[in-house]
């Protein structure tokens, strides 16, 4: 039998073996087989650790969600619907389009690629990214015999699901969605995350320093110096004696009384000295820049500073035209292969509905009827 024959599974089940896996993963090493890149671990904890990208990403997928899904006419732009979009608004048992939305801006944001398979005409399946590996092969040109390389389909090793095998889809079944492209993959995308974690571990030790500031009494640290030598059994018993009476933020603030000669200096800067706010929303703000997302639309520090009504909505539009449009058009375009698109209409969103965006939409409105007089 074909590799061919094997990666496209003609077997009843089409389920793949787990020697079959093996040879698979061997026969299609790099650059033939394209697996995320090794972030997903330092995303997903950024995501669970860092309330900062929590938040930048709940606001992207807040918003994302909102959109519903509507086919346009190419000729005159008016958008319609049909039954055909009953897959996209209930995806699986249960699911919505904002829950697909969501898992997809999710999937994107933490692994740069989503992936959502067609099991049937009336159900999908989101593939979990850092499962699924993109397979392509080496293609000719019938006419000159260059060479090119496509992608024919995604393996799929659902490796903590002990009840599952795995599969190989053929390209057909996947939408594979990858906004931001990698530059060292032909065909795999990147987190917006990715060139922003040191920031995030930036942030996560600013915000442990506060923890430690307040774990020792809320107070630097302190050097205590005696007037004459005094032995290495008694420098320990002060110590402990000190941090057993003043360690701790429960004994914050308490009165400090030396005897025999003793004085104290402070050591290091309080947080005033530092600049510590200034300098932890000057981090947040590059987290924010990387994904898009104006500070006043996240409530970060530096957005509140300056906000107003009118920027609100100045940064509110921005965020829609310059990172939330986008993402609608290139998710609406990887997910056509999934519905049966008339042949004059393309698959797009519709924003009317979005409470967030109404503003815009009426402006949009408003230039789109004096263009029409016109």
């Amino acid at each position: 039998m074909r590799m061919l024959d094997v990666l496209r599974g003609r077997s009843a089940e089409r389920a793949v073996t787990d020697a079959t896996a093996a040879m698979l993963m061997q026969s299609f090493a790099q650059p033939d087989a394209e697996r995320i890149i090794p972030t997903w671990q330092n995303t997903t904890e950024a995501y669970a650790g860092s309330g900062v990208v929590f938040g930048v990403i709940a606001a992207r997928l807040m918003l994302f969600s909102e959109a519903e899904f509507k086919y346009q006419r190419l000729a005159d732009k008016s958008l319609f619907g049909t039954t055909d979009l009953d897959l996209l608004e209930n995806p699986w048992p249960g699911g919505t389009t904002g829950e697909l939305l969501a898992r997809m801006e999710q999937d994107v944001s933490l692994a740069g690629n989503s992936y959502t398979r067609r099991i049937n005409a009336l159900r999908l399946e989101r593939l979990r990214p850092d499962w699924t590996t993109i397979v392509s092969a080496v293609r000719r040109d019938g006419d000159n015999e260059t060479q090119y390389r496509e992608v024919i389909g995604y393996f799929y090793d659902p490796v903590g699901d002990p009840e599952r095998t795995a599969e190989f889809y053929p390209v057909e079944e996947v939408a594979h969605w990858s906004p931001i492209p990698d530059p060292t993959a032909n065909f795999r995308g990147m987190s917006w995350l990715t060139p922003v974690l040191r920031e995030v571990d930036a942030d996560t030790q600013m915000t442990d320093y506060k923890r430690a500031y307040l774990t020792n009494a809320a107070t630097p640290n302190l050097l205590i110096k005696y007037t004459g030598k005094i032995g290495p059994n008694k420098i320990g018993h002060l110590r402990d004696q000190i941090e057993a009476r003043h360690g701790g933020v429960g004994n914050a603030f308490k009165t400090l009384i030396l005897d025999e000669g003793a004085d104290t200096t402070v050591l290091g800067n309080n947080f005033d000295q530092m600049k510590f706010a200034d300098v932890q929303a000057a981090g947040e703000n590059r987290i924010a820049v990387a994904a898009g997302v104006p500070g006043i639309v996240a409530g970060l520090k530096e957005g509140l500073d300056a906000a107003t009504y009118s920027n609100y909505e100045q940064a509110m539009r921005r965020f829609a035209d310059l990172t939330m449009r986008p993402l609608w058009r290139s998710a609406c375009g990887a997910l056509a292969k999934l519905v049966d698109v008339p042949e004059d209409a393309r698959l797009w969103f519709d924003t009317s509905a979005i409470a967030a965006l109404r503003q815009g939409e009426k402006e949009s409105a408003d230039t789109m009827q004096v263009l029409a007089t016109a």
